[in-house]
């Protein structure tokens, strides 16, 4: 691993400090992240969460601390080496999988991609009631632990560690019942379906204070998101929320919204990740106790509509996405047009990214001097 320049990351804490307050008038922030295959003026950068590509298969990365970090370590080199407002941070993240495994859920350890869980086979959603309460070494939350300290020892406590995983109450509880299941109980076996999402909630909020603590007690800094941008510790805490846009605004006032304000009060706010077209869902995210932001990729929910309720009020995280229903020409086109529709740059936080996007071989190559020209970061 190269020398981190610990000057440039201690200026890109203190612009992103004023970003979460909403203060950074002159520009938006931004990332340079994988922006696809061909790239003018650097290198296609991949992630070590993410990527399906690399020295070794993600299950061999995933399973083997020292791989996992060595790859990560990777990243930063090649994200040092971009401008853009960028912190170093190392993630012992293995996806979805954390909380439904605990809950008993067998764990499919892929070889290309991330790991899924299978749904625990109840059949009445009563059932739900004798599901014993988890521990922190029922599941794999005791090899992220484990990953945590991994990292935090070989790196001598150099570098901050972020939150692993931890979804959100409504997500999880899908994957632990099945997606159809839960959506049905949802309606047919309320009381139930809120019993998992209260115990799904309360050992979410566990595992977070477990890996704090355990980061914080190394005198090690705790980043508390999973997504991109950098956010200081007391800000809040990250969820995915992925699973609302397949249901009302009605129900998620129900069945998501008590659960995520027991999660923001816990942490002192909550920056909300989700896939999808979630735009029927903000009437009940503005409900959300201390709402600090939302990840989001533009290719899925537009962004536009999304200025029109919180520009300037919370920060905007947006990427590419999916890349399917709404497309761009490129990555200098999607940042145009982000510039374009924004009313402010208050809270605006631009990830240059398409890694979780569908291109193709028409996707062009991405001058770095344009995007960077376009950003103000001439």
């Amino acid at each position: 691993m190269m020398p981190i320049d610990t000057e440039r990351v201690e200026k890109s804490k203190s612009f992103l400090r004023r970003l979460w307050c909403l203060e950074n008038e002159e520009r938006p922030a931004f990332l340079i992240s994988y922006v696809g295959p061909r790239v003018r003026g650097g290198r296609p950068i991949r992630s070590a969460l993410f990527s399906t590509e690399g020295e070794d298969t993600v299950r061999e990365r995933l399973l083997d601390p020292a791989k996992f970090l060595k790859a990560q370590l990777a990243e930063i080199d090649d994200q040092m080496s971009l401008r853009g407002d960028f912190v170093p941070c190392l993630c012992p993240a293995f996806g979805v999988i954390n909380i439904p495994a605990a809950f008993g859920c067998e764990v499919v350890w892929w070889e290309d991609n991330f790991p899924s869980v299978k749904p625990l086979a109840l059949g009445d959603p009563a059932k739900v009631y004798d599901l014993p309460r988890p521990t922190l070494s029922s599941g794999e939350m005791g090899r992220i632990l484990d990953t945590t300290r991994h990292f935090i020892e070989k790196t001598e406590g150099r570098i901050p560690i972020r939150l692993t995983d931890i979804q959100g109450p409504l997500d999880s509880a899908a994957l632990i019942m099945g997606h159809t299941e839960f959506f049905t109980a949802l309606k047919t076996h309320p009381w139930e379906a809120h019993h998992l999402l209260q115990v799904v909630t309360d050992f979410t909020i566990q595992c977070a204070r477990a890996q704090r603590g355990i980061v914080r007690g190394s005198r090690v800094e705790f980043v508390p998101s999973l997504f991109q941008p950098w956010i200081p510790d007391g800000f809040g805490i990250s969820v995915s929320n992925d699973a609302c846009v397949m249901i009302s605004a009605e129900e998620h006032d129900d069945f998501c919204l008590p659960y995520l304000n027991q999660i923001s009060d816990a942490f002192g706010g909550l920056y909300i990740h989700s896939c999808g077209n979630w735009l029927h869902q903000i009437p009940s995210l503005t409900k959300v106790r201390g709402l600090r932001g939302l990840e989001f990729g533009v290719s899925e929910t537009p962004f536009a509509p999304v200025t029109e309720y919180f520009d300037g009020r919370i920060v905007l995280a947006c990427r590419v996405g999916l890349h399917r229903d709404i497309k761009f020409k490129g990555m200098a086109d999607y940042v145009a047009t982000i510039l374009k529709s924004k009313k402010t740059n208050r809270g605006l936080f631009i990830n240059v990214d398409i890694t979780n996007g569908l291109i193709d071989e028409t996707w062009p190559e991405t001058d770095l001097a344009e995007i960077y020209g376009l950003l103000g970061a001439d």
